[in-house]
């Protein structure tokens, strides 16, 4: 244990992740996390300074953004109305590998023509073999991955990848979980978003673990790592055109190797 903050990265599941969960519950903490980002987790903000604002900067109109593990899709729906209102048009792939997370958020977007919600997780080939987007985001994705598939993620991000990469998460700390227990014990009842909530806090990062993931990846030379109140923290990579080339074909050996691999062990 260290001061401030545990010294490691929680494995234990969460409630909403397991299939069998009961599902009012589960579109009850969709609805509560819609809450919780838009008070708390600085999508909105960090999705205007370093994607909507750095289209204006480069005279762009038009740009396909891919959001992995976008749950209900209300920042996608954020997203694509802050663009219109400055003119701008956002193509936007919502991608969840919950089911029922997805028929829930095609629920939600019904009536957003430039929100596409699919179904599948972004390991999957079919997601990532052909697929390149200008922006690819996440919001509160990272921590539900293992340090090996984190290492994976960030690979098939660079491949997929043309002009940045935003990923947003919890920073590890007691009191961000202090905080959110608060918070949650008067706001957030019914629902798995009291346990999650505090779960994924302990799952979540401090900046020099995010950054050595970052320094084993593709993203080595092209990504840094920030924090921001309340406790997040959170990654920016933009790619850079004189290397793309190269990454991309080292890249899809490591990605197709790694995908060998898994289909061997499995058949084994």
């Amino acid at each position: 244990m260290t001061a401030g903050y545990p010294t490691w990265r929680s494995d234990l599941p969460e409630l909403m992740d397991d299939p069998s969960s009961d599902r009012r519950l589960l579109e009850r903490t969709l609805r509560q996390f819609g809450l919780i980002n838009r008070l708390f987790s600085r999508s909105d903000e960090l999705l205007r300074r370093y994607l909507l604002d750095d289209m204006v900067r480069q005279g762009r109109t038009s740009a396909t953004v891919l959001d992995v593990g976008a749950g209900a899709g209300d920042i996608a729906r954020r997203l694509v109305r802050s663009a219109r209102r400055r003119g701008l048009n956002l193509s936007i792939t919502c991608l969840d590998s919950d089911h029922r997370v997805v028929q829930y958020a095609q629920r939600n977007l019904v009536n957003e023509p430039s929100i596409t919600v699919q179904s599948g997780s972004i390991f999957e080939p079919a997601h990532h073999r052909a697929q390149r987007y200008d922006y690819v985001f996440c919001n509160h994705f990272l921590h539900h991955l293992q340090d090996d598939e984190i290492a994976r993620f960030l690979d098939i991000a660079h491949r997929i990848t043309r002009r940045r990469l935003l990923v947003n998460d919890l920073l590890r700390s007691y009191w961000a979980a202090l905080g959110y227990k608060l918070f949650a014990a008067l706001f957030l009842r019914a629902s798995f978003a009291q346990h999650d909530g505090v779960l994924s806090i302990r799952r979540g990062f401090r900046p020099a673990e995010l950054r050595r993931l970052v320094d084993g990846s593709a993203w080595v030379n092209e990504a840094t790592v920030h924090t921001a109140v309340p406790g997040r923290v959170y990654l920016l990579g933009t790619r850079s055109s004189s290397s793309s080339r190269a990454l991309s074909r080292s890249l899809c050996s490591r990605v197709v190797g790694a995908e060998t691999a898994s289909r061997s062990a499995t058949s084994d």
